[in-house]
């Protein structure tokens, strides 16, 4: 796994204008970084709306530049997910794990793409050690500086106390969530009330202005009948009390289920669905998890499959999507620029 982390890390040091934002990081960069350093101006988002990134054009500036600031950042972010999995994950599903990391496309990649929010998503995958230990303050300086990098790090505060979630409870917990979960998928005017609530929030407002320029609505068929099923393998997880799984084993399933309760806003403004993921890549933990709950050998091969099925035809889906297409058809590398 060491050396297959390598390989997909290498990737990512040396890739060029693969990705849709490549290009446009790299023009902010030169944009900042064609001044004299100015730690005011930087600050008061003169030179970038988010001054965090800002900081990390002018740092790596005379190290290497923006090549050796994308090097960093895939290092930095390959290392914490490979050490999330060798340390939390049983190594019979090291494979799962990896498989969604890779092939769920809000991840790896996205790496290649939207820089700033992916390198804030796994920086709160890193967080957990802190947050099961209830050093929730290490998390909320962390998560307070990355919103520097990106605003929408600031709806992640308040979980730097999840290290405090009573799992000893944990079925009232999967109660709360199937009640909740079935009011936001199926209760539109229910789901449109709780978004009127946020919007009050100056700063989720901001970003739903930002990234919210289209509508979408939900739809419901075989596909995402079939994207239920880790839903409902995550509420069995919490449901039962096995003596085999700890409290902090409950408590990142539960915090991976926090992205289901996100995607029905998506239904209002797509692009919200982003705020999912920093949730959602906690399922490279609790996939393995969850799955590894179903005692039924023949009926986790089964639900094992359909989860693989599922994500190899999003991620063919994926590359063959006008959006992503043009930038993600062809891989680059830097070698012929340096």
């Amino acid at each position: 796994m060491r050396w297959g982390f390598v390989l997909i890390t290498l990737l990512g040091v040396v890739h060029y204008d693969y990705g849709n934002d490549y290009m446009s990081y790299l023009n902010v960069y030169k944009d900042v970084t064609q001044y004299d350093f100015d730690l005011k101006g930087i600050l008061s988002g003169v030179y970038y709306r988010e001054p965090g990134w800002a900081l990390l054009c002018c740092f790596f500036k005379p190290i290497g530049g923006f090549f050796m600031m994308v090097a960093v950042l895939n290092i930095i972010q390959n290392y914490i997910v490979y050490r999330c999995i060798a340390q939390k994950v049983d190594k019979t599903w090291w494979t799962m794990a990896i498989f969604v990391y890779l092939c769920s496309t809000s991840y790896y990649l996205m790496s290649f793409s939207m820089m700033r929010q992916e390198f804030v998503i796994i920086v709160f995958l890193g967080l957990w050690k802190y947050i099961k230990s209830r050093k929730w303050w290490i998390v909320l300086i962390v998560l307070y500086l990355c919103s520097f990098i990106h605003t929408s790090a600031l709806i992640l505060i308040p979980f730097a106390f999840w290290g405090y979630l009573p799992m000893e409870k944990s079925k009232y917990i999967g109660v709360v969530y199937l009640v909740f979960l079935l009011l936001l998928w199926f209760g539109q005017e229910f789901t449109k009330e709780i978004f009127v609530m946020l919007m009050n929030s100056e700063d989720v407002a901001k970003y739903a202005d930002t990234y919210g320029n289209s509508t979408n609505t939900m739809r419901i068929g075989v596909g995402f009948v079939l994207n239920l099923i880790p839903i409902i393998l995550s509420l069995l997880f919490l449901f039962k009390r096995k003596k085999q799984y700890t409290v902090e084993e409950r408590q990142l399933v539960a915090l991976a289920i926090v992205a289901n309760l996100i995607t029905p806003f998506t239904s209002i403004i797509p692009l919200v669905g982003r705020l999912g993921m920093y949730f959602g890549v906690y399922s490279i933990v609790s996939y393995p998890l969850i799955y590894g709950n179903i005692e039924r050998k023949d009926l986790r091969y089964v639900l094992v499959s359909i989860m693989i099925f599922m994500l190899l035809y999003d991620y063919v889906l994926f590359f063959n999507n006008p959006v992503w297409v043009e930038k993600y058809s062809e891989f680059h590398t830097i070698f012929p620029l340096i």
